[in-house]
């Protein structure tokens, strides 16, 4: 093989042989000035401070909530109906307003019996719209008006099948509304059934709030915060900080004046705060914006 590469170089020509170097000397020129470029490159990459935006980790509650919708009732509640055919002898209350237990309502002369049959509140509540007048005609079973207790009034749930591993203890709930801006109600669920509806794949559970300056009036849809975990003095850390790479995560924290890459553990995400349950200190400072173009150890500068 050699010999052949001698006798072909033997036999060439004095211009063939100078484009020969020519083109040999154009390759070497051409990989040593791309070593130089791949150096020069490492060279920025660990040199050149890349401008990144930091913060400390910071400490707060971590919470793990679960939102449900409600339509709000009155705790106590009850259609008031007739319990004898006759006619309206008298309408003893005032609508719209507040009465007390066995306040009279109604007087009915009954055609069912002799004599007049009255009816009377079953408990203190604001008493509603008089579905007919004195002298009208009713009918045993008919609506007359509606009482309700509104000092306490109670949140029904559906509870999806999926949180039943969070409902073994007792479960802190927020309730707010569109229509009461700034209003916030809190306490704990009251009740929750021993049974999943095979139907909905829902759980019932209800939760009672106190109603005390009655703003809260029935038919109110109510948006409920249930939480269902709550972890106090969580390290936290902005989403935007954190880096996914095949289901393992990662965080940039400062070092010195660089960048070092930790893995980390997550927990709790809930309004764009991250809880990290391994892989961070409370005394770490994180880098939240222009990380993307960091490896590990890159020079850094910090901006504002």
């Amino acid at each position: 093989m050699i010999i052949k590469i001698k006798e072909h170089f033997s036999n060439l020509s004095p211009l063939n042989i100078l484009v020969y170097i020519f083109l040999i000397g154009l390759i070497y020129g051409g990989f040593t000035l791309f070593m130089k470029y791949q150096a020069y490159l490492e060279y920025m990459s660990t040199t050149q401070a890349i401008a990144v935006k930091v913060r400390p980790v910071t400490l707060g509650k971590a919470e793990n909530t679960y939102r449900a919708l409600s339509t709000i009732k009155s705790n106590k509640s009850i259609e008031i109906n007739s319990k004898v055919n006759g006619i309206i002898d008298g309408i003893h209350f005032i609508e719209g307003t507040f009465i007390n237990k066995n306040k009279k309502l109604y007087s009915i002369i009954s055609s069912d019996k002799i004599g007049i049959t009255e009816i009377y509140a079953p408990f203190d509540g604001l008493v509603g719209l008089s579905s007919l007048s004195v002298g009208e005609n009713v009918s045993k079973g008919m609506f007359l008006t509606s009482l309700d207790d509104s000092s306490v009034m109670k949140l029904n749930l559906n509870l999806p099948e999926k949180l039943l591993p969070f409902l073994s203890s007792e479960i802190n709930f927020r309730a707010s509304s569109d229509k009461l801006i700034d209003k916030i109600f809190a306490g704990k669920i009251e009740f929750i059934d021993t049974r999943i509806d095979k139907n909905t794949r829902t759980i019932k559970a209800y939760a009672l709030i106190d109603n005390e300056n009655l703003v809260l009036k029935p038919g109110l849809l109510m948006k409920v915060d249930l939480i269902l975990e709550e972890f106090d003095d969580a390290i936290l850390i902005p989403e935007e900080a954190l880096l996914s790479i095949d289901g393992k995560h990662y965080v940039y924290i400062t070092s010195d004046e660089s960048a070092k890459i930790k893995p980390i553990e997550i927990g709790i995400r809930d309004t764009g705060e991250i809880q990290v349950t391994s892989g961070l200190s409370k005394d770490d400072v994180i880098i939240y914006m222009g990380q993307e173009k960091l490896k590990d150890n890159s020079l850094i500068t910090v901006v504002e």
